[in-house]
């Protein structure tokens, strides 16, 4: 006997919400960002003084997508997919790619560790940058390396990317990360690699990182490279090659937490026909400390200092850069924030100040910056 449609329609419904309830109870997908956005007062740009509405100081402003389906196992497929935008004009950012500050897709295992395929980040930004002035404290890309030339602040990541990260043993974990360059003929061309161990045990922790990237503005174009950036931007236009060393370390006491980093970033195999007026290599040597102090739950107090030294091989110059920077941070809830900031270089063997990639820079050995900002995660 045949069964009436309508009873035919009601038990597919009822069986395929079942299997949805399945699926829905194995998988999730979150949906996340930060916007920030505020004031700057700089002393001097060009030899002039400036108060400018800025998006994205204290951290990148972004939405995304973040999912993981429960395979079984142990074993979990993940994606996620982040935007950058400038919430004072709309724009996206990341050179106008929509998904231009992460895309990526792969498989997690507890035991096996992780591995994603796509558009990602690289050493030194993700390991080293979390223990630096400009990833701890709300002063963000207001606290940089000058011109960010160590990649600190994150200016670029990394396309056709696969990435490997170990599970936690011991308290040690790594990561490697290989993007392929896609020259025709030539696979190493334009190709990047990045390396990172790091070790946390309780209050204490170390990190080590190493990026090394083939003609870098080819490679990633929206990087700091840019004619505009006086401390590296001709240097990595003309650069064969671009690698970047780095150290850092963490530790916490209660309220108080006091970190140091230090980058060794060199542009080496330089293209007098691509910019730079000169060959050989620049090399730049950056260490910093950084102090901050939860005075109460809802107020943080932080202050770093940096200094920053070059050698360009074919010159003999040796430019030289001191930086100071000071915050305050209150809390008005766990996810709304708003801050102050006070940012001071000084440079010296023939350069100019230069606190990129926000700012243009000074006419001047000296350079300001003060912020008043607000930053909303959700």
């Amino acid at each position: 006997m045949r069964k009436p449609f309508a009873y035919t329609m009601y038990f597919g419904m009822l069986t395929l919400s079942g299997i949805s309830g399945i699926a829905h109870a194995q998988s999730s997908v979150t949906i996340y960002g930060i916007i920030d956005d505020g004031l700057t007062w700089s002393s001097n740009q060009g030899g002039h003084s400036a108060v400018q509405l800025h998006s994205s100081i204290s951290q990148g402003n972004r939405w995304g997508l973040r999912g993981n389906e429960d395979l079984g196992g142990g074993t979990s497929a993940i994606f996620r997919l982040e935007n950058g935008f400038n919430v004072n004009t709309g724009a996206m950012s990341q050179g106008g790619r929509l998904f231009g500050r992460l895309a990526y897709v792969g498989l997690a295992n507890e035991h096996y560790g992780t591995l994603t395929l796509g558009r990602q980040g690289e050493a030194i930004g993700d390991y080293i940058g979390t223990l630096s002035a400009n990833g701890s404290l709300p002063g963000g890309i207001l606290f940089p390396h000058p011109g960010d030339l160590d990649n600190n602040g994150i200016d670029f990541h990394l396309n056709n990317a696969v990435r490997y990260v170990t599970p936690t043993v011991a308290g040690f974990s790594g990561m490697a990360t290989y993007s392929f360059g896609g020259v025709a003929g030539n696979m190493a061309q334009n190709s990047a690699k990045s390396f990172a161990l790091q070790y946390i045990n309780g209050s204490l922790q170390l990190v080590g990182a190493f990026t090394s990237i083939d003609h870098p503005a080819q490679a990633v174009p929206e990087g700091v490279w840019t004619a505009s950036n006086t401390v590296s931007g001709n240097y990595g236009l003309a650069a064969g090659s671009y690698k970047v060393f780095g150290l850092g370390a963490a530790y916490t006491i209660g309220s108080f937490k006091l970190s140091a980093d230090w980058t060794h970033t060199q542009f080496a195999d330089l293209d007098p026909t691509l910019g730079a007026k000169i060959g050989g290599h620049v090399t730049f040597n950056i260490g910093e400390i950084v102090a901050s102090y939860m005075l109460t739950p809802t107020l943080q107090l932080g202050a770093a200092y940096s200094y920053t030294e070059g050698n360009v091989s074919a010159t003999g110059q040796a430019p030289h850069y001191h930086e100071a920077d000071a915050s305050v941070d209150y809390y008005l809830s766990k996810s709304t924030d708003v801050y102050a900031s006070a940012t001071y270089m000084r440079a010296g063997g023939g350069a100019v100040a230069d606190l990129a990639p926000v700012l243009s820079a000074s006419s001047s050995i000296n350079q300001v910056a003060l912020r008043l900002g607000i930053r909303k995660r959700f």
